[in-house]
């Protein structure tokens, strides 16, 4: 079955970041335009609307692109000048509406499948931690890459790891039985590891052992139309928000130790080592005395307030600047 093409078909709502389309049998796809997709406010926005149009009118929908992209993220070039200015408001708006964006996309009403190939950094990464399922062909390059640029994942994509870590485990459980899948999600994310492909990114967590991967680029699209229709006629019902159980000071402890022998031994700098404590305080659920079950958005609050106060660092600022200068040559 060939990609599904929307360049003949009238888009249902549309702008410059995105356009929702009819693809058929009740479906509804969100194409992503631009070469690397990079998410703006509009992009934003569109998604708003199409998960609007598939709750009243549709049985699901398909997130993907006919770029060699699926997305690598928030606009950076926006972000520092925010933040050079001091807009918090500005950083904390679109802040606030990639996480709840990536919230609707699991809990809507109707199923949503992100099909990924190329790219899905950052932001774009955590439209597929925030999907249903997720439809991968085989050279999908995956990762959470914002320690980079001096922040951490602040649209879910934390959250999101601290709760797919513990997945299967029996909770409560001693802090040296679970630390050792705390330990593995929150080096992913400081090394701004990105998957090699679709496999890796299961072994790194990015994917699911459930979600699908396609070898061949010119059906991965339909497969995942495909996905959509098998999870409705299966009945779906959409998951409600979990809570999750994080480690609290205990669990902060063990990483900030990781990262001070890191930073003995000369691996990581001093900033990185700041940055690396502030994700461990976010993953492990920040200054809880005792290992607990938290909310999603207890998570999300966190997320939200430690990126808003990196943006503020001179530090972050250089390390945006230097990341945009290398993606000049």
């Amino acid at each position: 079955m060939p990609t599904l093409k929307t360049t003949d078909t009238k888009p249902i709502v549309s702008n410059a970041d995105a356009s929702l389309m009819d693809i058929g049998d009740g479906i509804v796809r969100l194409e992503l335009h631009s070469k690397l997709n990079i998410i703006e406010d509009g992009t934003l926005e569109m998604f708003d609307a199409a998960l609007e149009q598939v709750e009243a009118n549709y049985i699901g929908m398909v997130i993907a692109t006919e770029a060699k992209h699926f997305s690598v993220g928030l606009n950076l070039i926006l972000l520092l000048e925010r933040a050079k200015n001091q807009n918090w408001d500005a950083i904390s708006g679109t802040l606030r509406k990639l996480q709840t964006v990536c919230t609707r996309l699991r809990t809507a009403s109707k199923p949503v499948v992100a099909a990924t190939a190329g790219m899905a950094l950052g932001g774009g990464c955590e439209f597929t931690l925030g999907a249903d399922a997720v439809q991968a062909y085989t050279q999908s390059n995956l990762g959470l890459v914002e320690l980079r640029v001096g922040l951490i994942p602040g649209g879910g994509g934390t959250k999101e790891m601290a709760r797919r870590c513990l997945e299967g485990q029996t909770l409560p459980a001693p802090i040296q039985n679970l630390f050792p899948s705390i330990n593995k999600a929150f080096n992913t994310i400081r090394e701004s590891t990105v998957s090699q492909d679709a496999a890796d990114a299961v072994e790194l967590g990015y994917l699911r052992r459930t979600d699908g991967i396609s070898s061949d680029q010119e059906t991965y699209i339909a497969d995942a139309k495909q996905r959509v229709l098998a999870m409705h006629t299966a009945g779906y019902n959409p998951p409600e928000l979990q809570q999750i159980f994080v480690l609290g000071e205990e669990g902060i402890a063990r990483l900030n130790l990781h990262t001070h022998l890191l930073r003995q031994a000369g691996t990581i700098d001093v900033y990185t080592q700041y940055l690396a404590n502030q994700l461990a305080s976010v993953l492990c659920g920040g200054k809880l005395s005792t290992p607990q079950f938290v909310s999603e958005q207890y998570l999300l609050d966190l997320e939200h307030e430690v990126f808003l106060s990196l943006c503020g660092e001179q530090e972050t600022h250089t390390r945006i600047e230097a990341t945009l200068q290398r993606g000049k040559k």
